[in-house]
């Protein structure tokens, strides 16, 4: 079976991603078979039933009573997801993650295993709420890790504040540099569905051709790294990848933020904090397991 792309839509309570769910199963369904997971703390799945009520043609596999990337629960939604899979075969995969879900766990999830030769990360998008932007309290370590591995930002709600977005751009780009970021009301806005990140590489060339047998990797750990390591490890790989980016910490103290598009290398330094290094690879020319003994090797120098 052609590996399914994977895209990973988070966002805080409140902030509009079921909107946004809506508005691809809307556009989307007739056209593309859409398998949807949804990721929700409470027993009843409102979301869910809100989905439901389009009366679209997709399906949903719900993941309710806490985060399915807990360990405790990992194994029943590996087989969950791999069950969902093989029965629905679908062409596109959507997780609607929780407002409190680590997307980086949900890439390596999907990134190790049997699920590996199914399913590869496409895209991370995080929609955030421009109104209550500055008032998430306690779990704003947490939404600021959704939004410092996102592909696209959406600030949504942009019609409900006066002050404009600049402040939100500038918060946003302070932790995660490399981001795209787009406005919106409504979450009125457009998700390419599919090989988002090899799309930029293949052109329209995609459609008439087969799928890559794609690979998304993820490296993950406390381990650092110089910054001269770092820029031969990130040289030797990103001419083999659709794309690295990432962040890591670094043995003179620092933190940097990386993305790479084949022979392009970027690397920024940002505001230290107290995330692990993490760095997601797509690609089809190497695995996770020559591409982290490489990296490791280098942080033992």
């Amino acid at each position: 079976m052609t590996k399914i792309p994977f895209h990973i839509i988070s966002g805080f309570l409140g902030s509009g991603k079921t909107t946004f769910l809506k508005r691809i199963i809307d556009k989307y369904s007739s056209d593309i078979k859409i398998g949807i997971i949804q990721n929700e703390f409470a027993p009843a799945n409102i979301d869910g039933t809100e989905l439901k009520k389009l009366g679209k043609d997709f399906n949903l596999l719900e993941i309710n009573n806490g985060s399915v990337f807990c360990v405790c629960l990992l194994g029943d939604f590996v087989r969950s997801l791999e069950k969902f899979i093989d029965e629905v075969q679908p062409e596109v995969l959507i997780i609607e993650a929780s407002g409190l879900s680590d997307t980086t766990s949900i890439a390596e999830v999907i990134s190790a295993g049997s699920l590996a030769d199914k399913i590869y990360l496409s895209s991370n998008w995080c929609v955030v709420d421009a109104q209550n932007f500055a008032k998430v309290g306690l779990m704003k370590q947490r939404v600021f890790h959704q939004i410092r591995m996102a592909d696209v930002v959406i600030i949504n709600k942009t019609d409900l504040i006066k002050t404009g977005t600049e402040q939100i751009r500038a918060e946003i780009k302070k932790s995660n540099p490399f981001a795209e970021i787009r406005e919106t009301t409504f979450c009125d806005i457009n998700l390419e569905l599919g090989n988002s990140a090899i799309n930029k590489f293949y052109f329209g060339e995609l459609k008439t051709m087969s799928r890559p047998d794609v690979n998304s990797m993820v490296i993950k750990t406390g381990r650092k790294i110089s910054g001269s390591s770092l820029q031969l490890f990130l040289n030797d790989w990103a001419s083999k990848a659709y794309r690295i980016k990432g962040f890591a910490n670094l043995k003179e103290g620092k933190t940097v933020a990386v993305q790479c598009t084949f022979d392009s290398v970027e690397i920024i330094e940002i505001a230290n904090d107290f995330h692990p290094t993490e760095l997601i690879a797509i690609s089809d020319q190497f695995k996770f397991k020559e591409w982290n003994a490489a990296f490791k090797e280098l942080t033992q120098r």
